[in-house]
Formats: structure tokens, sequence, C-alpha cells
């Protein structure tokens, strides 16, 4: 996994968009566990504060956060909000 600031090249690729708010605690202890569960999966990882791109709200239908979209060129795969289920999850975007 590679750690890359967040950017529009989001359409290619393998990529984990990662959804926070402001003074989220449970945002970040789910980055932290995200980083560390996806560290061997292929993609890059782009953290999205919400206040910084209210428009990605809408675009990703992002109404909760922390909210995990996994891309593959631009299309969505899997979704995770709230408290991470990562076995499913990974279970889901390796078919």
């Amino acid at each position: 996994m590679k750690v890359v600031d967040f950017n529009k090249d989001y359409d290619k690729g393998k990529v984990f968009l990662f959804f926070e708010g402001d003074d989220c605690g449970l945002c970040q202890g789910m980055k932290m566990k995200s980083l560390e569960e996806l560290k061997d999966v292929e993609g890059e990882f782009m953290s999205v504060k919400l206040s910084d791109h209210p428009k990605l709200r809408g675009e990703f239908q992002v109404f909760s956060f922390p909210t995990l979209l996994y891309l593959r060129d631009g299309v969505e795969v899997e979704r995770m909000a709230g408290f991470f289920d990562f076995e499913k999850f990974l279970r889901a975007i390796s078919s």
C-alpha cells in the first residue's frame, strides 16, 4: 500500500479513499487501523478531509464518517462506514 496525498487521480488504478471529519476520534483510530490492515494490499491510500473537499460528500454519497471506499479505475467496488469489518472488506476486494 502506498499512502499519497489526496489528488484527482482517484479514478486511476486501485485507490482507497478514506473520508474523515474534523476532530473525529473514531476517524483517527480507523485510519490507523485501515493502514495497518491494508498494508499488504496493492493500491494507493488517500485520506480526504470532508471539510477541505465538501463536494466529494455528494459525489461519493458519504453520509457518515469515517467512510472507506475501494475504487478500481474510478468505479466503487466496496464501501465501509463507521466501525469497519476488515475481514469482510478484504474478502470483498480480493474477489
